[in-house]
């Protein structure tokens, strides 16, 4: 789901971008490694790689926050303007229970890979903790750590196939405008910071001019 996001972007198309936006650091972080030179400094690509590293950890929590939870919750009888409780079909059909084992089946592969993920951040912060001290980089260590970076993006890749795949279309389906955008919110806006629209600028820097003009048409943590 990496093409150009529709001209009229709604609040979970936010998330489409954000996943862009990730993926396009991750290129960036892999060429800078890449790059690096026998003898010279690991500064740029440390700087590089902790700026990618929160923006990737603080989208991991706040989908375990807020996606993972409504999706323990989709599928789930609604109520209809008469306040009589609506049926899901697969109930009806006896099949409740294959919801609620497909549902916990998605849920942990999406708890699975974004730990995955995490490991992988993890192993790449013991690498460069390893050089600490070094006046210059080595063949090895730079080796190692192009290494590592090609596990992350790739384990990101996979959770974010995933996501996008099972997860997105099942929470669309479920939330209507007013719901998505507070989810969007949600997963970009950090309440905890002293800027909490930080992601979101972070996200918008890594768009094309075109995706970054549809991503700015949702007002998200305007107040």
């Amino acid at each position: 789901m990496t093409e150009s996001i529709a001209r009229a972007c709604t609040p979970m198309d936010t998330v489409l971008l954000t996943h862009k936006a990730l993926r396009s650091e991750a290129t960036r972080i892999e060429e800078i490694v890449r790059d690096l030179d026998e003898g010279g400094s690991l500064q740029p690509f440390h700087l590089a790689f902790n700026t990618w590293a929160t923006a990737l950890v603080f989208h991991a929590e706040q989908e375990d926050k807020y996606l993972i939870d409504h999706l323990n919750h989709y599928g789930e009888p609604c109520s209809g303007d008469s306040g009589e409780s609506v049926s899901n079909p697969l109930s009806q059909n006896g099949s409740e229970q294959l919801l609620m084992e497909v549902r916990a089946a998605m849920v942990a592969q999406e708890e699975e890979l974004h730990q995955k993920m995490i490991e992988k951040i993890e192993e790449v912060l013991a690498v460069l903790q390893d050089d600490i001290g070094e006046t210059s980089v080595i063949r090895r260590t730079i080796q190692h750590l192009y290494r590592q970076v090609v596990a992350l993006r790739v384990a990101l890749e996979d959770h974010l196939d995933t996501e996008e795949a099972l997860v997105l279309p099942r929470i669309e389906e479920n939330l209507d405008a007013p719901q998505q955008l507070v989810l969007a919110e949600n997963l970009l806006v950090d309440p905890d910071s002293e800027d909490p629209r930080w992601m979101i600028q972070w996200v918008s820097e890594r768009l094309s001019s075109e995706d970054r003009e549809l991503f700015a048409n949702v007002d998200m943590g305007s107040n």
